[in-house]
């Protein structure tokens, strides 16, 4: 076994800590292997990946382990970070109190912020702090974070306390002081391990220029860091703005049984940005045989609605693949060049088109162009956003034949996610194709009703077309429909996924070494035109 593997785990990612060890195991099995590179390439993953997230007392062991016997962790942490990591792993046993398990999984989320505040005073902090950061940080709950180190890691801890303290600020938005504290970090425990978020942080903070600089140290001594590699580039190239949709667009939506959603959907998307600055835009809305006032809610949105809008009410439901089918007949017939669907509960931000618009001029080699999608409970989580195949070998060794990774979904920090890229899949809940395109390659398939997974089926039958998928991170819709943190399948829909799941693998899973060749050209080739483009620029040395 060679370092390729790893070498495609880096390609889709250089953030998210199960991402990073992931990647990392697979550098040391190519060690194992024969492969002399692998053991000091999979020490700095594993490194990267405790950076992620610094109160994992069992990986800061192994990060301190590694430290003695590779010779170039010299290099990714000096005497300082060393010795952070041995006081992490010496403080926190690792273990968890189980009582904060419990009350999060039943959602009783003031209930566990009391146990932790009480567990916190009675024994060990460190181990509770790590739940906490864990749990609260899944909630998004930053501004408690934030007190609660202050008030219970700080005193006995202070120099953990602000390690964790600066995460806390970066993913609850507070950029300028997350730039203070990762301006020390990196100074004390070295720029290769925290230089990524510290750049994270002044690109929030709007210092571009300085976060550029930044990245482009990172890349010096981590050329292979593909995150800041996309984030540099992604600051040096903002999308230009104009950007229209030209042969008209129908903005589709398809509902059953959401009236409150779909109002709020609709609310949404009427107040923003549709006019004829991002093209011939209609509104069109499915209503599939619902039994509430989902029918009224449309008609009431189309009746005050000063542009075009459509209304389509249908006896039964269809399901998801048969509506978006419908739709796609309704934008051929009126001649829409372009479809974009929403699903009917969703928030979108005011220039959310204007933002596809420029995806379809930047990305013209795209089958679909999507955008990252929050989450309503928790605004630091993503749901999804840029997913990539594993190999083959890599699902089979994760008892799967087919496995979509998504290192954004383990990422909290929004400026980390704000780049723009080609992938094997973008998420379902808002995408935008080319309507005869579409309708070339089948449309959504009927085997996939009532839902899930449709939208993943046809990604990855455009991909196999050579029609990648486009990552707009610029973009952000709110998903109303909770995290599977917080809402859990009913058996009956647990059921189905699976089924679906099998369904995906027993017709792509024969074709499966093909599309991930088709991936890794994709991204290999969009990577280094980055590159190049930045080295042009004089961004990034050509050494590079």
């Amino acid at each position: 076994m060679s370092l390729a593997t790893t070498n495609e785990f880096m390609a889709m990612a250089t953030v998210g800590r199960g991402h990073l060890i992931a990647s990392a195991q697979s550098a040391f099995r190519a060690a194992e292997a024969g492969d002399q590179g692998g053991v000091t390439l999979g020490a700095r993953l594993l490194a990267m990946a405790w950076a992620e997230f610094p109160a994992d007392g069992l990986l800061a062991a192994q990060v301190v382990r590694l430290a003695g016997v590779v010779p170039t962790m010299g290099g990714l942490m000096p005497p300082d970070g060393a010795r952070l990591a041995a006081r992490v792993a010496q403080e926190d046993g690792g273990g968890n109190l189980a009582e904060i398990d419990r009350l999060f999984s039943m959602g009783e989320f003031e209930d566990m912020a009391r146990c932790l505040e009480a567990a916190a005073s009675q024994g060990p902090v460190l181990p509770v702090v790590r739940q906490a950061l864990h749990f609260q940080g899944i909630l998004s709950q930053f501004e408690w974070l934030e007190g609660f180190l202050q008030t219970v890691c700080a005193p006995v801890e202070p120099e953990l306390a602000e390690v964790f303290l600066a995460g806390v600020l970066l993913a609850g938005g507070h950029f300028d002081r997350a730039a203070a504290i990762y301006g020390r970090i990196v100074t004390r425990y070295g720029l290769p391990l925290w230089g990524m978020r510290f750049a994270a942080s002044l690109a929030g903070a709007g210092r571009t220029e300085r976060a550029m600089d930044v990245l482009a140290a990172v890349l010096k001594d981590f050329p292979e860091h593909t995150t800041a590699l996309l984030t540099l580039d992604a600051l040096a190239f903002p999308p230009e703005p104009g950007a229209r949709l030209e042969g008209g667009c129908a903005v589709s939506i398809y509902s059953y049984n959401k009236a409150d959603e779909l109002r709020r959907t609709l609310d949404s998307v009427l107040a923003s940005d549709l006019g004829p600055e991002v093209g011939e835009v209609t509104v069109r809305v499915l209503v599939n045989g619902s039994s509430d006032d989902s029918l009224a809610v449309a008609e009431a949105a189309r009746d005050r609605y000063t542009g075009r809008m459509e209304v389509i009410s249908l006896p039964v439901n269809v399901g998801a693949p048969a509506a978006r089918n419908w739709l796609m007949d309704a934008a051929l017939r009126d001649g829409e060049r372009w479809i974009v669907y929403l699903d009917d509960d969703v928030l979108v931000r005011s220039d959310w088109l204007a933002g596809l618009a420029a995806g379809v001029r930047d990305f013209p080699g795209a089958g679909v162009w999507g955008c990252r999608v929050a989450d309503v409970r928790s605004p630091g989580l993503t749901q999804h956003g840029d997913g990539f195949l594993l190999p083959p070998d890599e699902a089979a060794r994760r008892g799967d034949g087919l496995v979509l990774e998504e290192p954004c979904v383990e990422v909290m920090a929004e400026p980390l996610l704000r780049y723009r890229r080609y992938a094997a899949s973008v998420t379902g809940c808002c995408h935008l194709f080319e309507t005869a395109s579409l309708a070339g390659s089948g449309g959504f398939d009927l085997l996939f009703s009532p839902s899930q997974c449709d939208d993943l089926d046809l990604d990855l039958r455009r991909l196999a077309q050579g029609l990648p998928a486009a990552y707009l991170g610029d973009v952000r819709i709110t998903h109303l429909r909770e995290s599977t943190h917080f809402l859990k399948l009913s058996e009956g829909a647990a059921a189905q996924s699976r089924m679906h799941r099998l369904q995906l693998e027993e017709r792509h899973g024969p074709g499966l070494e093909a599309l991930c060749a088709t991936q890794r050209a994709v991204i290999r080739a969009d990577l280094e035109a980055r590159r190049e483009r930045l080295q042009r620029a004089g961004l990034l040395p050509v050494s590079s």
